[in-house]
């Protein structure tokens, strides 16, 4: 395998969700050529689409930026850091009338206001909500790109690394793929990169995202020493279908058990309610219901019951809630869960660690910016609802101005030709004689496996010890499986790569685990159950040295 194409922009986007198009729209406006690459198709692959569709920003006249940063850092347990969480709360506003204006629609109320949500968490309304949910975002920002003369979208390109700079250049120039359509295995040269590839929820045989959130560009960051902070921080959504078979990785919104709402709860197998009232925020809902299933209380199949049956708000309050697209995916394979009890456990829904950046989404790399998901120092220990939609446009826009600012201020770009032999290497090398298909599905399989028993809700030294084993096992053997040298669409070698980075991203979420020697937010160590100020108010840290992670803290950022 050889690079037998080139492409030169400005501003390389590697990642199609909301964040993405969003760094790619504000880099364009502002005069770069942007290229956005993504793995699949942009608007219907990824994380935004399976998004609810609320988005928190401050628009409720009793509400201010203020008192959203003070419920977003009381909320992620003071370990988000504050001038990242200041960005948010002034930018929110501003940012969805952008979406707005780029063809999003915002639902209102009969008096043409915006319709306005108060979720746990939050001391104020605060969750706007566009059409479509997730889904109506994401085609609006592809309709602007698409219309944008400065951006070019490139679909179904997975990118295998980023590529450094040659002798005086910034330490990354760029990336190197396969388009999956072509075969070709193309160098794509960059002033300045952005990635917005999202989190790595896959990783977890429960959850609620789609089978790419991988980890990629997370690990492109963490092999070009990059610096990740708070791997450990996976936020588990309460409720997770687990049953039926059919709809095992959908969601019902623990949300809608709020008493203004629809007031319903979660029950055992025996009908007893699981959940107190005033509904908690989700890492303690999540926390009481991991601990009602580990006591035995939970169905046959390790679930609990969600249900809105019987909720006090009368069956057209229900049925109105539940009449979104999701919802009729439900009803559509069996399941009314506007009168069904739904079977849920936690799942992960949203990895609050990520790489680290700074107000202007520079990494510690020069040349090299990233967005929320795959950034990750802003949410903390847990992520209020709503905030995740916020930080795609927010720290979207960010991105792509200071990408577009970099590029400007370069003539050029050059390559280091060592950086891109090796990265080729490393993929050539999976090429050869063929393993089985089913070899690559069973290490995949034991990984997730392992970490989800190992990694999920509940946590302890011995089992992350005993992760970090089975990581080593699984990559033992990956490194012997060979996949065949197919021109279009290679979806074994894609499968092959996508493993290798998903065992990465294990190691630094049990070794970051294994560091926090506490219980904050979603992080739950059972052999260290307490909240501990007084040593863990700080941040882990991961960058790469030569046999594998370093470890260690940095403070976090306090206005």
């Amino acid at each position: 395998m050889k690079v037998s194409k080139q492409i030169v922009t400005d501003v390389l986007v590697i990642g199609g969700g909301a964040a993405g198009m969003r760094a790619a729209l504000a880099a364009a406006e502002a005069g770069s050529a942007v290229l956005l690459v993504n793995k699949g198709p942009v608007a219907r692959s990824g994380i935004t689409l399976t998004a609810a569709g609320g988005m928190q920003a401050p628009f409720h006249p009793d509400d201010s930026p203020e008192l959203f940063f003070q419920d977003t850092v009381k909320f992620g347990y003071e370990l988000g850091d504050q001038n990242l969480i200041k960005v948010l709360a002034e930018d929110a506003c501003a940012r969805a009338l952008d979406a707005e204006r780029f063809g999003a629609r915002i639902v209102r109320d009969t008096a043409g206001n915006f319709a306005i949500g108060r979720f746990p968490g939050q001391c104020r309304p605060r969750n706007i909500f566009f059409q479509g949910g997730g889904v109506g975002l994401a085609s609006a920002l592809a309709r602007a790109c698409r219309n944008h003369p400065h951006i070019e979208l490139k679909d179904d390109f997975f990118v295998t690394g980023l590529i450094k700079g040659s002798d005086g250049q910034p330490a990354v120039a760029g990336a190197v793929g396969l388009d999956l359509r072509t075969g070709e295995f193309t160098l794509l040269k960059a002033k300045a990169v952005v990635l917005a590839t999202g989190g790595c929820q896959w990783l977890w045989e429960v959850n609620d995202c789609p089978t790419d959130a991988t980890g990629d560009g997370i690990i492109y960051a963490y092999r070009a020493g990059g610096e990740l902070v708070d791997m450990e921080m996976v936020l588990f959504y309460p409720s997770v279908i687990v049953w039926p078979p059919s709809l095992k990785g959908a969601f019902v919104h623990y949300e809608f058990l709020d008493a203004a709402i629809l007031d319903g709860n979660v029950y055992d197998k025996d009908g007893n309610a699981v959940l107190p009232k005033p509904l908690p925020v989700r890492d303690e809902a999540m926390r009481l219901m991991a601990l009602a299933i580990r006591e035995g209380r939970g169905t046959a199949r390790g679930g609990l019951l969600w249900y809105v049956g019987d909720s006090p708000k009368g069956e057209e309050a229900v049925r109105k809630r539940l009449s979104t697209a999701q919802y009729q995916y439900l009803q559509a394979h069996g399941v009314d869960p506007a009168k069904e009890k739904v079977e849920v456990a936690p799942g992960a829904h949203y990895l609050m660690g990520g790489i680290f950046i700074d107000e202007q989404c520079r990494t510690t790399i020069a040349g090299l910016f990233a967005t929320p998901e795959c950034a990750g120092n802003f949410d903390g220990a847990n992520r209020l609802a709503g905030s995740g939609l916020t930080a795609t446009q927010v720290f979207g826009a960010k991105a792509g101005e200071a990408a577009h600012a970099w590029a400007a201020a370069m003539e050029g770009v050059d390559v280091d030709p060592a950086s891109l032999e090796a990265e080729t290497a490393r993929v050539a090398c999976r090429i050869g004689a063929c393993s089985p298909q089913s070899r690559i599905a069973d290490l995949r399989d034991r990984l997730r496996h392992a970490v989800q028993q190992y990694a999920g809700v509940a946590r302890e030294a011995a089992g992350l010890k005993r992760l970090l084993s089975v990581v080593d096992e699984v990559e033992d053997e990956l490194a012997q499986v060979r996949v065949p040298d197919i021109v279009v669409f290679n979806q074994p070698l894609m499968d092959v790569l996508q493993l290798a980075n998903m065992c990465e991203i294990a190691r630094l979420v049990a070794g970051s685990a294994l560091m926090r020697e506490e219980s904050r937010g979603h992080h739950f160590r059972s052999d260290f159950p307490r909240q501990d100020d007084a040593n863990w108010l700080k941040h882990t840290v991961a960058v790469k040295g030569e046999t594998g992670p370093r470890f260690g803290v940095r403070p976090v950022i306090r206005l």
